[in-house]
């Protein structure tokens, strides 16, 4: 991990830059290790990419709206409780893998590799939440069907192999090790929206 503490004021990015790691991320994802040229690598650029959970924020709240008004189907429930819920996790399902990484790292020998597989993770992560965020309104719009579950299991694969790309690229590691953080990503994922559901006692996922 990079020495030193989150920047401020200047945490947010700006468009222009918010544009450029898009690129590089979706570089990474289509196999172009340049991608990694239009991220921002140094200690600020690191704790700079956190700020991808706010960028991803509007399309994030779109999929919690959907989830509220189509597949709860009108059960009872206190929006403030419902917005806690959907928010933590979420936060929970990004942060976490991305820790246990970290911990992991000197063992799996990815100490090195922890700046770029975080950054462009980061913003990758952000990348794909607005990429796929016409579904969320297209089930807003239509509702569930056949079709759309058939599309979102679709998104679902893509996502997953999108992002075993971008970290394959991002950090020169070979496919099974992406494959194992991914893997990790995605159960710690599951466990997050299990243990939130039952804190809250209440289905978010």
């Amino acid at each position: 991990m990079p020495a030193g503490s989150p920047p401020s004021p200047d945490f947010l990015p700006s468009l222009p830059e918010i544009g450029r790691y898009f690129t590089g991320a979706w570089r990474l994802m289509a196999g172009d290790r340049r991608g990694l040229d239009r991220l921002d690598l140094s200690a600020d650029g690191f704790w700079r990419s956190f700020s991808a959970l706010v960028v991803a924020l509007p399309p994030t709240a779109l999929s919690w709206l959907e989830f509220e008004r189509i597949e709860r189907a009108g059960a009872p429930v206190t929006p403030v409780v419902a917005l806690a819920a959907h928010a933590l996790a979420d936060l929970t399902a990004w942060l976490l893998p991305l820790l246990l990484v970290g911990v992991a790292a000197r063992h799996i020998g990815f100490s090195k590799r922890m700046v770029p597989f975080v950054v462009a993770v980061n913003w990758g992560g952000a990348l794909l939440t607005w990429a796929f965020s016409p579904f969320f309104v297209l089930l807003l719009l239509g509702g569930q069907s056949d079709l759309t579950q058939i599309l979102g299991l679709l998104i679902a694969v893509a996502s997953i192999v999108l992002t075993v790309r971008l970290i394959a690229v991002a950090t020169g590691s070979d496919y099974p090790l992406s494959i194992a953080i991914v893997t990790m990503m995605v159960f710690v994922s599951l466990l997050s929206f299990a243990a939130v559901s039952d804190l809250f006692g209440l289905t978010i996922g």
